[in-house]
């Protein structure tokens, strides 16, 4: 393994050498921080480091710095060499990026042992990391696989508009429209448990049974139960699906909702907020009952219905505050008077939410008359 001495004492860089060679080391030495970190840029540099903290040119404590910045995935060890013994200055060069230290004048045997820990330190990341590369390699292909089942659905936007934001390449968020033979317009929004790839396994499963059964004309009710079924038999236990399911006749002047443990549904006519149509059942996969918590609305011009994932209303700024449903519900008022386009709402999000990380899949379709 190749180690790095980087020590602008030519005493103790001839004595580090020579102990580093002796231990098996392929040893390459510079006289300086700025030499060190141009060595650094190559390629096949050294993965294992001795620092000298004073320097010229460049301190170690600063080399650290930029080695930890340019190398988060994968980083060198780095052994902070330093004649400074208070505990302060210990604690900064091991925020600053050293791995471990040694104080001067350093016992030979000790840095022996310190040097071995940082080799077998790397030995198991660089394991770790094959690994993870090789797992990552196969998720993207999983990836793939779903994104192109998910493509071949035959999603039917009529009297819809939506707003689909994943965190991740695939989503836990799932959106399934089309028409029956009869003209009954089915339409299916579900939020599985977590986000990302694990979450949008069930995905296939649900647009599988959704549009097969709505082609050959049969309920809300009973794609819903087969869902519910499928949830319970063929996923791992812990993984739900809370869902939202509309069924609009097809002279388009009633709708049935089904709400299993989505958050609540805003009902808004002629632009105006009027009501909240909350859950009334347990979300798909935690118990085998039917689905008998039909809702039906009178339905008429103008009147829309929105619903959403919690992804959107559990948006947090810095200060942790959610975004909320009084927030959205103004939003999506906002929208309305001013007939703006629906990703509006999610720009609206997106700026109550700052710099804040976005961690979860957010979802909003608008259903018209």
């Amino acid at each position: 393994m190749k180690i790095l001495v980087a020590e602008d004492d030519k005493t103790s860089r001839l004595i580090l050498r020579s102990a580093c060679t002796k231990w098996g080391y392929d040893v390459i030495c510079v006289e300086d921080g700025q030499a060190a970190w141009d060595l650094i840029q190559g390629n096949d540099a050294p993965q294992l480091m001795v620092i000298d903290w004073e320097m010229p040119h460049m301190s170690g404590i600063e080399l650290c710095q930029r080695i930890r910045e340019q190398f988060p995935d994968n980083p060198p060890y780095i052994i902070l060499l330093t004649s400074r013994d208070e505990t302060q200055d210990i604690v900064e060069g091991l925020k600053k990026g050293a791995n471990d230290y040694i104080v001067k004048p350093f016992n030979i045997d000790e840095l022996q042992v310190r040097i071995s820990v940082g080799k077998r330190v790397l030995q198991l990341q660089n394991e770790l990391h094959k690994t993870n590369n090789v797992l990552n390699i196969e998720r993207s292909i999983i990836e793939n696989i779903i994104i192109g089942m998910n493509a071949d659905a035959p999603f039917e936007n009529a009297f819809l508009r939506s707003i689909q934001s994943p965190v991740e390449k695939t989503s836990g968020d799932i959106l399934f429209a089309a028409t029956c033979p009869d003209g009954r317009q089915h339409v299916f929004l579900g939020d599985f448990t977590g986000h990302g790839l694990t979450a949008a396994l069930g995905g296939p499963i649900a647009s599988d049974a959704f549009y097969k059964m709505t082609s050959k004309g049969l309920t809300m009710a009973e794609i819903g139960d087969e869902i519910n079924l499928h949830m319970c038999t063929k996923m791992p236990t812990g993984l739900f699906l809370a869902a939202i399911l509309l069924e609009v006749n097809p002279q388009r002047n009633s709708v049935k909702i089904w709400n299993c443990g989505m958050e609540n549904i805003l009902f808004f006519r002629n632009n105006t907020f009027k009501e909240i149509i909350k859950s009334t059942r347990p979300a798909l996969g935690i118990i085998k009952d039917k689905l008998d918590n039909v809702s039906t609305f009178p339905f008429q011009a103008n009147d829309k219905l929105y619903a959403y994932s919690d992804g959107i209303i559990e948006t947090a700024n810095p200060s942790n505050e959610m975004f909320g449903q009084n927030r959205l519900i103004s939003s999506i008022s906002e929208m309305l008077s001013y007939n703006k386009n629906i990703q509006k709402i999610h720009d609206d999000a997106d700026a109550f939410r700052e710099s804040k990380v976005k961690l979860d899949d957010i979802t909003l379709i608008e259903l018209s008359c």
